[in-house]
């Protein structure tokens, strides 16, 4: 049988009936996601209509008095805070995000912290915090389908799939993007583009958008016009604008953290954080109101053309500062809406400052400020793929879709090359993880030493001769013998050579003597992944396992452990094999 027809056999009807099971979770989940959404995108409308007197996400917020954004701002601070110290005390804030499930957790994740999350997200839009929907959305899709999973016990590779489906479905509902959607979620918290994945988190983001245009009704959310055919200025925009995208990007990831860690170095109580987060919110948006919420609306103004060149700048500068604020003082929401918003000023500064100057007034704006919303996203989300095909689903994207992903290309290469992280990611390293992606790396960490085929060398004791030691070598394939104290306790290794050697020498040594405690001596539940770098930097012959009460169970040898660390990695991927290999 070639290899071929045994990966086609491998597919047996009840596998046939697991993928059915999740194309139909994916469906169903996916109208959920949705109309959730679309409650939530309402439900904050309405509050901040009470709060501000206008929906700021809708509608212009530079109407909002004075007065009214320092009180929204400020009492919400200390709301925001107090349900962050709440939350802490039931120690509900340590919360696995789709790309740590799928990565570390083999997708399962709470629904209970997703729904706290979600929550924390909602407060932090509606008292106007420069932060977006799309961390609350997708968590509240992932973990909802997260939870079904587990409920129906399905293995780990369906949950991670259940996982994905939930993040799609949730990024889709925010912009009405199904294809968005999906490469997001296999870009980010799959880390691939295989059919068992795709067609399921497809499914699942297109039901999603599906539904929100049932009850919201449908219209692209940026009002881009037609830029016309290629032309020679798409290169230059297209390079300037990704160099300064990845620039503005690696910015706001390192301003986020340094500002979190500032407060931190002050021991600002966890109350006060959010507090220092409104205030200064509420500072900023005194004189540039423009930065609260996400700012689809404000894009829109961008895309008009209305602005002046040195406000565009002072909106580009006050963005960043407010999204630094928020993000870094505990307000909880993505920084996705804010990097278009960012990408729009920028789009708009170098139309205005390079772009005219050079080529002349007739440049359109609408691919300059769409091109600089894809490059600074995919600079601080990671997910080119995925923004070029936003752009294309939002904007009207069309024959400005070369230059777009021209961009995408240069500010994700020069962010890994300057920086290393998307946003995500550089959490993760922030709190000492080094995720570089969703790869289920949790399964690796989750192997044992009691997960390897062990070898068994003979025992003697310490009261035993040397005669019998030697007699009792012959019958053992291994080299070495197990010496044991009182009550079995594991004393070393001896050499079957050097044990021979010994016999012809004079005077006899005992045994205690020729024994040897290998390098290391691990419990049968340490991790096999602590020891991979170590066994790689330095050669440690036999690894002696033992039980609790120090007494041996078996040998393992460097080989054995690769090999079986390798085993796993392979195993990880295998269901993607099979995909591509159907397929």
């Amino acid at each position: 049988m070639t290899s071929r027809s045994k990966v086609l056999s491998s597919e047996s009807p009840s596998k046939d009936f697991a993928n059915s099971k999740i194309l139909a979770l994916a469906a169903f989940g996916g109208l959920f996601i949705g109309a959730a959404v679309a409650g939530i995108r309402l439900s904050v409308g309405f509050i901040q209509t009470i709060l501000f007197g206008t929906n700021v996400d809708l509608y212009s917020p530079a109407t909002v008095p004075s007065w009214r954004i320092m009180l929204v701002t400020l009492i919400g601070g200390v709301f925001l805070g107090w349900l962050l110290l709440t939350a802490g005390r039931f120690k509900r804030l340590a919360i696995v995000d789709p790309v740590e499930a799928n990565a570390l957790e083999g997708g399962k994740m709470s629904l209970g912290d997703s729904l706290i999350l979600v929550g924390l997200s909602v407060v932090s839009i509606t008292i106007g915090g420069s932060v977006g929907f799309e961390a609350a959305m997708t968590q509240l899709g992932a973990g909802c389908l997260s939870f079904i999973g587990q409920r129906l016990k399905l293995e780990r590779r369906d949950l991670r799939i259940l996982v994905s489906c939930g993040t799609g479905a949730g990024i889709a509902a925010i912009f009405g993007a199904p294809l968005a959607g999906t490469f997001y979620a296999l870009e980010l918290v799959v880390g691939g583009y295989a059919m068992r994945a795709l067609l399921p988190t497809l499914l699942a983001s297109a039901m999603s958008s599906h539904i929100i245009y049932i009850l919201i009704g449908y219209q692209p959310i940026f009002l881009a016009s037609d830029i016309g055919p290629p032309a020679l200025w798409h290169f230059p925009l297209a390079i300037i604008t990704g160099i300064a995208a990845a620039l503005i990007g690696i910015a706001v990831m390192r301003g986020t953290t340094s500002f979190e860690k500032f407060l931190s170095s002050v021991h600002a109580p966890t109350i006060v954080k959010p507090v220092v987060g409104g205030l200064l919110l509420g500072l900023i948006s005194l004189r540039v109101p423009e930065v609260m919420g996400p700012g689809h609306h404000s894009i829109n103004e961008i895309l008009s053309g209305s602005n002046i060149l040195g406000g565009m700048l002072v909106l580009l500068l006050a963005k960043i500062a407010a999204s630094v604020a928020c993000v870094g003082s505990g307000f909880r929401g993505g920084l996705f809406s804010a990097s278009l918003f960012l990408g729009a000023t920028l789009g708009y500064l170098v139309h205005g400052l390079l772009l005219v100057p050079i080529f002349g007034p007739t440049i359109p704006l609408d691919l300059a400020v769409v091109a600089g919303m894809a490059g600074v996203a995919t600079s601080i989300i990671g997910t080119p793929i995925a923004i070029v095909l936003l752009m294309v689903e939002t904007a009207g994207l069309q024959t400005g879709v070369v230059t777009t992903a021209i961009t995408v290309i240069i500010a994700s290469h020069l962010t890994r090359y300057w920086f290393g992280y998307s946003f995500s990611t550089w959490r993760f390293h922030i709190r000492g993880n080094d995720l570089l992606g969703p790869r289920d790396i949790g399964r690796l960490r989750e192997l044992t030493f009691g997960d390897l085929q062990l070898n068994n060398p003979p025992r003697v004791s310490l009261e035993t001769s040397i005669d019998s030691a030697l007699a009792i070598t012959t019958a053992t394939d291994l080299n070495v013998i197990a010496l044991e104290e009182r009550g079995r306790r594991f004393a070393g290794l001896i050499s079957c050579n050097e044990l021979l050697e010994t016999f012809h020498s004079t005077p006899v040594l005992p045994l205690c003597n020729l024994a040897r405690k290998p390098k290391f001596c691990v419990r049968k539940n340490e991790p096999l992944i602590n020891y991979v770098e170590k066994l790689g930097e330095n050669s440690a012959g036999e690894i002696a396992v033992l039980d609790e009460n120090e007494q041996l169970i078996g040998l393992a040898s460097e080989a054995a452990v690769l090999h079986r660390y390798l085993m796993e990695i392979l195993a990880a991927d295998r269901d993607d094999a099979i995909q591509i290999i159907n397929k």
